[in-house]
């Protein structure tokens, strides 16, 4: 539209214009102001040049318009006796230093835009910097969050509540690791996951790494705490751009295996100056990292007095079975809340249990009635692993058997308790699927 009334303008003042010396000067001065703006039609599409943009046509055919009447003007003034070459020069510089005035502010309006946009760009390239820098530390794929393992929703609420009212805890004594244990099938990585789930639609700046034991020779102990940073660096841009100073000032620790380094350096450090709101490490199945050595140097870590450096709104969240080399350096320590689950009330775990059976066997549309879910929640003794494999097992994998046959069996073989229930469990799942299998 602005572009159209200038062509317009133009086309008028080389028709119409007399050659006054002072008025043939305007009309050079608006065609190379003309000339100017519309060489580069990139400038005339920014959306900061519309109102400069928007002022120069107005003033462009207001001098239109006088060029347009000027014989008109000229005779009109010759009639008043006034000197006509006088006033022509009086309102040809009104308009010059007028056109001049846009000139600037439209060349202003350019350097600014200019500065903005280089400076657009320096940020991106300091970002891209900070990301490449980030991503040359050691990383350890596929240990984050897995959302399919959190809890069955409506369950583990009381063990749930006390952890977030822990998180939420800011006052400057509270522990700032909470150490969940507990044997084995227990649930204690549901609740991780649980907890992980939340901090992420919660908004809280977080990272979960687990340890798995099929994962074991990949040594993710050593990237434990550089993956943690990592993660969390990747969801606060000061925190990024911390991290990455810290590479600058020593490239080797983007290789360093020494988890104390890491942890210094990539946590404890950086973690400071945190002010945010909660920011929440997940560290699950700790007694799965490998034999007691690969977790000796990262007991060491969470055992330190240091750890209460860490602003209050930090937390640490760390789930485990209770080996002997980990109930001896976390248990009793100030700055650690230890829980069993083992020790979580019976009642409360049954009612989780049967209605986590329940749920799961309505997803399979498999039938049993109350009595037999009940039955399944009592034979669990208290584990949602052998509930889970249970549930599994009574699933009908081919035709002619019925999940009434494969849950009768179930009853006869199971026996036991704790962990060696679970080992019966596993056998009875593991013989299920050999028999199964079509080179049985």
């Amino acid at each position: 539209m602005a572009l159209g009334v200038l062509s317009w303008a133009s086309q008028t003042i080389i028709a119409q214009a007399n050659r006054d010396t002072s008025v043939n000067a305007l009309v050079l001065k608006i065609c190379e102001f003309y000339k100017f703006i519309t060489e580069d039609d990139r400038l005339v599409k920014l959306t900061s040049m519309q109102v400069v943009l928007q002022n120069i046509v107005e003033q462009i055919l207001d001098c239109t318009r006088f060029i347009k009447d000027y014989s008109e003007t000229k005779n009109f003034w010759f009639r008043l006796g006034k000197n006509v070459v006088s006033e022509t020069d009086t309102v040809v510089t009104k308009y010059n230093l007028a056109l001049d005035g846009l000139m600037q502010g439209f060349r202003d309006q350019a350097i600014r835009d200019t500065h903005i946009a280089i400076h657009e760009i320096l940020a991106d390239l300091e970002q891209l910097g900070e990301t490449v820098e980030l991503n040359s530390i050691s990383y350890a794929s596929e240990a984050g969050i897995d959302t399919s393992k959190k809890c069955l929703e409506g369950t583990r609420s009381e063990i749930l509540g006390e952890i977030v009212d822990w998180i939420n805890d800011h006052s400057d004594g509270t522990p700032r690791i909470f150490w969940l244990s507990g044997q084995a099938g227990k649930g204690k990585s549901a609740i991780a996951h649980t907890i992980a789930t939340w901090g992420e639609s919660l908004g809280w700046m977080r990272s979960c790494f687990c340890f798995a034991r099929d994962r074991q020779t990949e040594h993710r102990h050593k990237k434990i705490f550089a993956t943690i940073a990592r993660d969390l660096a990747g969801r606060d841009p000061l925190l990024r751009r911390t991290l990455a100073g810290v590479i600058r000032e020593e490239p080797s620790l983007k290789s360093s295996t020494d988890v104390v380094r890491q942890w210094e350096k990539f946590i404890l450090r950086p973690l400071k100056g945190f002010v945010g709101g909660n920011a929440v490490i997940v560290i699950d199945a700790l007694d799965e990292s490998g034999d007691e050595s690969s977790r000796m140097r990262i007991l060491e870590v969470l055992a330190s007095a240091r750890v209460m450096e860490l602003p209050p709104t930090v937390r640490i969240f760390v789930t485990s079975r209770a080996s002997r080399d980990i109930c001896d350096v976390l248990a009793n320590v100030p700055h650690i809340v230890a829980k069993s689950l083992d020790t979580v009330d019976t009642t409360t775990a049954k009612r989780d249990i049967n209605r986590y059976i329940s749920n799961k066997l309505k997803e399979l549309r498999i039938r049993l009635s109350d009595t037999e879910i009940d039955g399944l929640t009592e034979m669990s003794d208290g584990l949602f692993e052998w509930a889970r494999l249970a549930c599994q097992a009574i699933k009908p994998r081919k035709a002619g058997v019925d999940a009434k046959e494969l849950f009768d069996d179930l009853v006869s073989r199971t026996h036991g308790r704790g962990q060696a229930l679970l080992d019966n469990m596993y056998n009875s799942v593991l013989d299920e699927n050999i028999h199964d299998s079509p080179r049985a």
